[in-house]
């Protein structure tokens, strides 16, 4: 099927937005670089496919390997441009697509849902009632309605590439990274896995994975030991709410990632800590990462992870690793408040 040219993400998503909405100003915005142009033409390549296939599947991997983007790392580059996630941007195009076709023409509304990938016609009018307060019915009779002056959860600047979430928001100067470090191989961590986003926090996940991974060591005897405390979102959360959403925390034994001190293959026998529930061992991916600092409350992690896939990734000429990024604690929320918390953010690049 012929994919429509895209340049940049203003022109892929200039006709998407309600007409007292448009990203157009009066003024010349500056011009992007060329590393900020590539990543920019990367997910509007992206944009191009979703539109065009709405009636098919389209999760986080597919549309990160039609940007031809390393899985691990895609939906955080999307959530960086466009400030929400993957499976937000799908279905407000859904819906869009399916008001139009409902404003505009006498097709069946099950032919409507099917045609904007909807499995029914009552699949349809659930997502119109709770995100646009409206019906089938209604847009069809062209009723007043809150659709039509319904705002996207996205805006894109041309110069700056600033997401709607980051709109207004004090931010520091770009971030940079505190260091390079070179993880070892063989290393590998304890890790529990939790489900769940409530209100676009993985706050009770981390609760819960936590809760799970703690007494475990404790019991075991192990707690000591465990010299690196880390944490992994894998997933591309499905709007502000997603049950299925995975948060994973896990301990690294005899090795602290903070200064490299220790040694890399520390594994306890497994008659010393016997795997239950979610537990398990996972091999982290040795190698070299770019690492930054946030201090401050984990709810402000995510501006600190857009300032890097936004602003430092095009800018710094590295290349990503395909390989998770994490996130390293490197104080305790038990006894330090949270304008004091210390996080450090792992991101694996070539070297």
């Amino acid at each position: 099927m012929h994919q429509p040219k895209v340049r940049t993400l203003r022109h892929a998503l200039a006709g998407h937005l309600p007409q007292n909405d448009r990203m157009d100003t009066p003024h010349a915005t500056p011009e992007p670089s060329p590393q900020h142009q590539r990543q920019a033409e990367l997910i509007a390549r992206a944009l191009a496919h979703i539109d065009t296939r709405l009636d098919q599947p389209l999760t986080a991997d597919v549309l990160a390997d039609r940007a031809a983007m390393s899985r691990f790392h895609f939906h955080r580059v999307f959530f960086a441009h466009l400030g929400c996630s993957v499976g937000t941007y799908v279905a407000w195009r859904r819906l869009q697509r399916a008001c139009a076709l409902l404003a505009s023409g006498r097709e069946p509304v099950l032919e409507v849902a099917l045609a904007v990938g909807f499995e029914s016609a009552q699949a349809l009018a659930k997502a119109m009632r709770r995100t646009l307060d409206t019906t089938p019915t209604a847009v069809r009779q062209r009723q007043p309605g809150v659709w039509q002056a319904a705002v996207p959860p996205w805006r894109v600047s041309e110069g700056s590439c600033t997401p709607r979430h980051l709109e207004g928001v004090d931010m520091p100067s770009p971030v940079q990274p505190t260091r390079h470090a070179d993880l070892p191989p063989g290393l590998v961590a304890l890790t529990a896995t939790a489900r769940g986003m409530v209100n676009r926090t993985m706050e009770r996940a981390a609760r819960q994975a936590f809760g799970e991974l703690v007494p475990a060591l404790q019991r075991s005897g192990l707690y000591g030991q465990a010299w690196s405390w880390l944490s992994l979102c894998p997933d591309d959360a499905q709007g502000p709410d997603d049950p299925h959403c995975r948060y994973v925390a896990g301990v690294v034994f005899g090795y602290a990632m903070a200064n490299g001190e220790g040694h890399a293959a520390v594994q306890p026998p497994a008659e010393a800590l016997p795997l239950s529930g979610s537990l398990a061992w996972q091999p982290l991916a040795a190698g070299r990462y770019a690492v930054f600092l946030h201090t401050g409350p984990y709810a402000g992690l995510h501006r600190t992870w857009a300032s890097i896939y936004r602003d430092w990734l095009p800018a710094s000429g590295e290349t990503l690793r395909d390989a998770p990024p994490m996130e390293l604690m490197l104080n305790s929320p038990q006894d330090t408040p949270p304008e004091a918390l210390r996080t450090e953010i792992w991101v694996p690049v070539a070297g």
